[in-house]
C-alpha cells in the first residue's frame, strides 16, 4: 500500500523491464544500501562548483574546439562514424558532449583561480614531502650478512652486483633498483632511515617484516614547481577549498525516505 502511493506521488526517471522507478524510490534504493551520502554529496558539490561557474566568461570556440578534439584523440574517436556511435553507446547528444567540454574549460579556470594564491605557500610547506630519492637496496633473511654485504659495498664493491647475487626480492634482477620514490611515499621506517642520507650512501641494515634491508641513495631528485607537481598541488588545494565549501553549506533534504 506504502509503495502504491509512493509511486503516485513521484516523478518517473527510469523504466526497468516493465517497472517505473522515480526519484523517491531511488534515493530509498540508494539509502538503503548505503550509497545516499555519497551520492548526495556529489550533488552538492555540482551544485557549488555550478554557482561558481556562472560568474566565468563562456570559453571561445578555438578553445571548445581544441580540448573537444584533444578528447577525441584520447579516445581514439577522430573518425566522424566512430565518434556518433561512441555518443550513442553513452547516451549523450553532441550538445552534452559539448557542454562537458565547456564546463571543464570553465572548472579548470575556476581551479587555477583557487589555487593560484596557496600554491607556492603549498610548495614550500610540502617541498620535503614532494623531494625524490632513487634507491637501489639489498633485502637479506640475516642482520649479520646484511652487515657483511654492507661493509663490502663500503670497500668498494658494486652494489648492484651484490644485490643481484644475494637480494631475496624480486628487483634483485636489476640490481635492486627501486626508481624514484618521494619522501611521503616512503613507509616511515624508510624515510627515517635515509634521513639526511647524501647521494651515495649506504644506510642500515634497517629490519622490515622480518628481514633486513640495506639501502643505497643513487640520487636525490628535489621537487620543483613544474607543470606536472602544479597541476598536482592545484588539484589538493581545489579539492580542500571545495571540501570547505560542501561542510558549511547548509543542507536539507526535503523528502520523506
Amino acid at each position: 500500500m506504502f509503495m502504491d502511493s509512493l509511486q503516485t506521488r513521484d516523478q518517473h526517471i527510469l523504466k526497468v523491464n516493465d517497472d517505473l522507478i522515480g526519484i523517491i524510490q531511488s534515493l530509498r534504493y540508494l539509502r538503503i544500501s548505503g550509497k545516499l551520502s555519497v551520492f548526495l554529496s556529489e550533488i552538492i558539490q555540482n551544485h557549488i562548483l555550478h554557482q561558481e561557474l556562472e560568474h566565468f566568461v563562456e570559453p571561445t570556440g578555438i578553445e571548445i574546439e581544441q580540448v573537444s578534439m584533444e578528447a577525441r584523440l584520447q579516445q581514439q574517436l577522430v573518425n566522424p562514424d566512430q565518434f556518433q556511435q561512441w555518443l550513442i553507446a553513452n547516451n549523450i547528444t553532441y550538445d552534452d558532449f559539448r557542454n562537458q567540454i565547456i564546463y571543464r574549460l570553465k572548472a579548470d579556470k575556476l581551479k587555477k583561480q583557487i589555487a593560484a594564491p596557496k600554491l607556492q605557500e603549498t610548495f614550500e610547506q610540502q617541498k620535503q614531502q614532494l623531494d625524490r630519492a632513487v634507491l637501489s637496496r639489498i633485502v637479506v633473511d640475516s642482520p649479520e650478512l646484511a652487515q657483511s654485504l654492507k661493509i663490502e659495498a663500503e670497500a668498494g664493491a658494486d652494489f648492484t652486483q651484490l644485490a643481484k647475487q644475494h637480494s631475496v626480492v624480486d628487483d634483485a634482477v636489476v640490481g635492486g633498483v627501486m626508481g624514484p620514490v618521494s619522501y611521503g611515499q616512503m613507509p616511515p621506517i624508510i624515510r627515517e632511515a635515509i634521513g639526511n642520507a647524501q647521494t651515495g650512501q649506504i644506510v642500515g641494515p634497517v629490519e622490515i617484516d622480518q628481514r633486513y634491508c640495506l639501502l643505497k641513495v643513487e640520487k636525490i631528485l628535489p621537487a620543483t614547481l613544474d607543470e606536472s607537481l602544479t597541476k598536482q598541488l592545484e588539484n589538493k588545494i581545489f579539492e580542500q577549498w571545495l571540501a570547505e565549501k560542501v561542510q558549511s553549506a547548509k543542507i536539507e533534504l526535503n523528502v520523506d525516505l
